[in-house]
């Protein structure tokens, strides 16, 4: 059974085409590598040359290296012509379990019949070179001796052009499957993460859709409007984030700041946000929607369980090639057994998207301050949203 597998190698893809394709097509690429083989076999031809115009020097001091050259290089040059052919005998003949038999067979036969000018190119080089024991031999008389003496010669380079080709295409063949792995692996994580973005989307709307119903009851015009417009305007850049995994931090922040518009409309009073923004990393590319999840939850736990006012406090920093961001509170802390619960939908979340974009280049940490209160906080590596701009 002959092989119908379509990966072919570059060294394997000319021969293929030469059996099967149309010839203008195959000879030229053929024509291209062509010059580059020729290079290749001079260098043996040169080498056997050498060997024999030295071995000659003990019978013949006469004997020129020229000569030398004359005698071996051609025959060598003729494999430069052969090799495409014994490539693609070897690419739809494949000596594999079950088939071996008859590629076998063929490959054979293919050798005797590239022997056939191998050796009649040597007879007629040699004769040309002055070789005497051919002047007074036919080539029907030599022919039988000749394939005879060379045929373990061109049995080896035979089979090793065979075994050369079988090697670069596995060889093509593996790089070709990694390459499909990764891919594959990169659609997943993507697909992945566009579920947990997914999830944020409307778990947040329906928060927000519960304090717009306390507003409501509570007949707050003003506050109902100011909510309703903030909502908008977050479902707005929602939609314009949609698709973008990384974002840069001032985007996120500023989406940070809509949110915390709507929760202080609903607070009013008892919520106070402070912010620590090292300039500098607004820049920094971050998860898009990745700081939104923490302050809702610090507001969650750490304001709305009491009557009294509260702090969410935001930081960014840049430690050498991290960037450091913290969401505070001042709280009652996390529960004891907090941790078999995971913080809830956001949190899992971020941790989620934290380990599918970073793997182990992230840390998040999710604690009890001394003072009381909550800290969370997320270590990223420093990328520059310029930086990665120029790349793409």
């Amino acid at each position: 059974m002959e092989s119908t597998s379509r990966v072919a190698s570059p060294l394997l893809s000319s021969p293929a085409a030469t059996l099967g394709a149309s010839a203008p097509s195959a000879l030229l690429p053929l024509a291209h590598r062509l010059p580059v083989l020729m290079l290749v076999y001079a260098v043996p031809g040169v080498i056997t040359a050498l060997h024999t115009w030295v071995y000659a020097q003990a019978k013949d001091p006469t004997y020129s290296f020229t000569r030398a050259l004359l005698v071996q290089l051609p025959p060598w040059q003729y494999w430069a012509f052969a090799t495409p052919v014994v490539l693609g005998l070897g690419r739809r003949f494949r000596l594999e379990r079950g088939v071996w038999p008859r590629a076998l067979a063929v490959h054979v036969a293919a050798l005797a019949a590239l022997m056939v000018p191998y050796v009649t190119l040597i007879y007629f080089v040699s004769r040309t070179a002055g070789e005497k024991w051919l002047a007074e031999t036919s080539l029907g008389q030599m022919l039988p001796l000749m394939m005879a003496k060379h045929v373990i010669t061109s049995l080896l380079i035979y089979g090793t052009l065979v075994a050369i080709g079988y090697a670069v295409e596995y060889h093509h063949r593996y790089r070709e499957g990694a390459l499909a792995q990764s891919q594959l692996e990169t659609r997943l994580a993507h697909a992945q993460l566009d579920v947990l973005r997914a999830q944020l989307h409307p778990h947040f709307l329906f928060n927000t859709l519960n304090a717009l119903s306390v507003l409501v009851r509570k007949q707050d015009t003003a506050g109902s409007i100011r909510m309703l417009t903030g909502v908008s305007e977050l479902l707005r850049m929602t939609l314009n984030s949609t698709g973008r995994q990384w974002v840069p931090l001032h985007e996120d922040l500023d989406f940070l700041e809509r949110y915390l518009d709507i929760e202080q409309t609903r607070f009013q009073d008892r919520l106070q946000v402070v912010r620590a923004i090292d300039p500098t990393t607004l820049g920094a590319l971050v998860p898009s929607l990745i700081l939104q999840p923490l302050v809702e939850n610090a507001i969650k736990h750490g304001l709305a369980v009491r009557s009294g006012s509260g702090c969410v406090e935001l930081r960014a920093a840049r430690e050498g090639t991290r960037l450091v961001l913290e969401v505070l509170d001042d709280g009652p802390g996390l529960a004891p057994g907090w941790e078999r619960q995971d913080g809830g939908i956001g949190v899992a979340n971020v941790r989620a998207r934290l380990h599918q974009l970073y793997a182990d280049r992230h840390v998040f940490s999710l604690e009890n301050r001394p003072e009381g209160g909550v800290r969370a906080r997320l270590e990223l590596p420093f990328q520059s949203a310029a930086s990665e701009a120029l790349r793409a």
